[in-house]
């Protein structure tokens, strides 16, 4: 790995020669590989992974593996029985463990793909609602593909920038800036990364971060939780700017509990509670992290009941719960938001098991048959009893009603059960 020179010697004036070769010598290493259970679909503690190796301390859902399987040929992967997450990121459920203690309306700003979108929900009390934004349109899609995977209704996902969400006088009483970086920390798991570095580019990330704050402060309610993180190592778009919002924008630092044998590094620069996770030191990837109160007390004159369509008017709303059936002729068509929901009601379509392969070639968008025994109309598909998708049985062949923009692409046969979970 051939690091820009320039990252090389401020990232060791930084770190100090100790920990700059433990992080020299991590990134050399292979980077772990790990998942999120997702509680709302299955319990943990009644599955079986083979491929387990350890769990991940700071979230209690999540997991190391021994090796990367073929996740996209998983068919459970794509039920939303799990997330593939890296590790580092799933600090984030620890955080929200310890400050939120009663229900909350949440925003995740810059939240593609959705992996600390669904690992915080896992992490709220029940009752609580996010709104899950991603304001690159691409992006969104991808986010809002694994939100519906997942399954909760109570996330609403949009395709907007902060100033946006300005107009909706909507406040919230946790948000979540995961904000664009340098990507540093990216290094090890990706080269064009490296090849996209310069101090330009970490210059303007620093100011694009502030903006971005700035932009969404007047929705944090007073008394509210800010979480900043980035993928990033340096301290300008880290302890700087953490530091920057707490004076200029008015808040106080909250320090967050962690064990010694987790390994997370401080600040290094000042004395403010901040969380780095370095590869070498920490098994994940490079992550920074901090949690800050906004100054003054909530006045109550806005309720987080106040969604109605007023506040969702300057939004573009992709997804929030189940969508409407499709009426085509005299026949409802079920949306797959339907399949993928917690609240379906198993018993509204015929169950038909498919096998492994039959999973396979629906994901592929591919027609299937079904078993003669199926009966004929629109069935709900399941693979190992957790539902994977609707089809219309037609009696030789049946109607792949899958998602044309989430179908497998890849034209690779997969030489056994690819399954993580059994």
């Amino acid at each position: 790995m051939k690091l820009p020179k320039e990252f090389i010697d401020y990232t060791r004036r930084l770190m100090g020669e100790e920990l700059y070769a433990t992080f020299e010598k991590g990134m050399l290493e292979e980077p772990s590989v790990s998942i999120r259970i997702n509680p709302f679909k299955t319990d943990i503690n009644n599955i079986n992974i083979p491929l387990k190796d350890e769990n991940i301390e700071w979230c209690e859902y999540g997991m190391y593996l021994k090796k990367r399987p073929n996740f996209t040929f998983d068919p459970l992967l794509h039920a939303g029985l799990y997330y593939v997450q890296e590790a580092s990121s799933m600090f984030v459920y620890h955080v929200l463990k310890q400050v939120v203690k009663n229900k909350v309306l949440m925003l995740d700003l810059c939240a593609a793909p959705g992996g600390k979108t669904t690992c915080a929900m896992s992490a709220l009390p029940k009752g609580s609602k996010m709104f899950s934004n991603e304001p690159i349109r691409q992006r969104s899609q991808i986010l809002n593909e694994n939100i519906q995977k997942f399954g909760i209704s109570d996330i609403y996902v949009t395709n907007n920038y902060a100033k946006d969400y300005k107009k909706s006088k909507l406040m919230f009483d946790v948000i979540l800036t995961d904000v664009p970086c340098s990507g540093e920390g990216m290094f090890r798991k990706d080269e064009g990364a490296i090849n996209e570095w310069s101090t330009k580019n970490v210059n303007d990330c620093q100011r694009l971060q502030r903006e971005i704050v700035s932009d969404i402060w007047d929705c944090l309610k007073p008394g509210g939780i800010l979480i900043y993180s980035t993928c990033t190592f340096n301290a300008h778009e880290d302890e700087e700017n953490v530091a920057w919002i707490a004076e200029n924008l008015g808040a106080e630092f909250i320090s967050i509990d962690t064990r010694k044998e987790w390994n997370i590094t401080g600040s290094l620069i000042d004395n403010n509670p901040v969380y780095r996770f370095i590869p070498g030191k920490t098994r994940g990837e490079g992550i920074f992290m901090a949690v800050l109160r906004k100054h003054g007390d909530y006045d109550g004159k806005i309720s987080k009941s106040n969604i109605d369509a007023k506040a969702l008017k300057p939004l573009h709303l992709l997804y929030n719960g189940v969508e409407p059936d499709t009426i085509k002729g005299k026949q409802a068509i079920p949306h797959h938001s339907k399949a993928m929901s917690t609240t379906l009601d198993e018993n509204e379509y015929p169950n038909v098991e498919i096998d492994y392969n039959q999973a396979i070639a629906y994901l592929r968008k591919e027609a299937i048959t079904l078993n003669s025994d199926a009966p004929k109309g629109i069935v709900l598909l399941t693979y190992r009893k957790y539902p994977i998708g609707f089809a219309k049985n037609i009696g030789n062949r049946a109607n792949n009603l899958y998602p044309q923009e989430w179908k497998i692409k890849s034209s690779h046969i997969p030489e056994g059960n690819t399954t993580i979970i059994e």
